[in-house]
Parts: C-alpha cells; sequence; structure tokens
C-alpha cells in the first residue's frame, strides 16, 4: 500500500500484523492492522466486518480507539489484503503493566484510579449503545502514555445485545 509507510510490527493476531505506519502524505503516524482475506470466496472474516461495523459506530468515543480508515491492497505474492488505519496507540495495558513489575514499582493508585475511571466509560458508552465487547482484557486496552489516555480495542468478538422488554395488557387477575 503506497499511502502509508510501514515502520515496525507492533503485534500480531489471529487474523493478522498490526504495524506502526506513516501517512506519507501528512506525516501523522497511524496504526496499520493487516488482515489476511481467504483464499476461497468466503470475503472478508466476519470478525472483521464485525470491528469494522461497530467501530464505525463506537470511535466517536475517546475511550474506544478511533478507526481511521479502511483500505484494501495486495501483498507480495498478489493476494488481497484489507488494512484497518486506527489512530496510533504507543502500548497496551498488558505492556505497561509488565513494565512496573519489572521495575518493582506499584502502578500510583491516582494512575490506576484514573484508567479504571476510563475504562468504565468506555465500557459504559458501549453498553449503551447496545454492543458487549466480550474479550475485554489488559491486551486489548490500548494506551496513549503521555496524555495517560487508555481505549478500548479489538471488537472482533463483539456483539450487539437488546434488553428484551415484557409485554404487558391491560387485563387483570387475581388468584
Amino acid at each position: 500500500m503506497d499511502l502509508y509507510e510501514k515502520l515496525e510490527k507492533v503485534g500480531e493476531g489471529t487474523y493478522g500484523k498490526v504495524y506502526k505506519a506513516r501517512e506519507k502524505a501528512t506525516g501523522r503516524i497511524v496504526a496499520l492492522k493487516k488482515t489476511r482475506l481467504p483464499e476461497d470466496d468466503e470475503g472478508v472474516p466476519p470478525t472483521t466486518l464485525r470491528e469494522v461495523s461497530l467501530l464505525r459506530m463506537l470511535s466517536i468515543d475517546p475511550h474506544v480507539v478511533r478507526l481511521l480508515d479502511l483500505k484494501q491492497g495486495e501483498n507480495k505474492e498478489g493476494k488481497s489484503i484489507l488494512y484497518l488505519v486506527f489512530e496510533y496507540m504507543d502500548t497496551d495495558l498488558r505492556k505497561y503493566i509488565k513494565s512496573f513489575r519489572h521495575s518493582g514499582k506499584m502502578i500510583p493508585p491516582k494512575i490506576v484510579k484514573a484508567l479504571m475511571y476510563q475504562l468504565c466509560k468506555g465500557v459504559a458508552f458501549c453498553h449503551g449503545h447496545g454492543i458487549l465487547h466480550r474479550d475485554l482484557k489488559p491486551h486489548n486496552l490500548l494506551m496513549d502514555r503521555k496524555r495517560m489516555m487508555l481505549k478500548i480495542a479489538d471488537l472482533g468478538l463483539s456483539r450487539a445485545f437488546t434488553i428484551p422488554l415484557k409485554k404487558y395488557t391491560h387485563e387483570v387477575f387475581g388468584l
């Protein structure tokens, strides 16, 4: 893909790799999630379709990672690749916690409180829009260390839900 310059690989998952990249036109740093498309005629994996559709709805919240763009390209062998372009976050909560564990220090309670507050705000926003994440874990909570921002990511296993409303009638009876 000619629009972005890959800088380094920052992760790898079931469906592909994630790269730190620079948008050539603007110089903006982004995250490129490279999704392998199956060779058969199945098309885009359902988890990717679900993630894209939910992120289009939820990306307006400051506590959900922002999907900036969606691009299709080809790899060196000419096979189709789908790129999800996200805002770049420099770490995840798992790595952040590990950095404190290795240094022998504790995360200051004030920071723990701020991160938990942001997580609760993000979850409340998702639930308020009828979405259950279903895979919340430190690895799926991205962070910007400079701004101490936490954002929910990886909505591939998420599901929409509705609260069933009981049907009432105008009839009353007793025993």
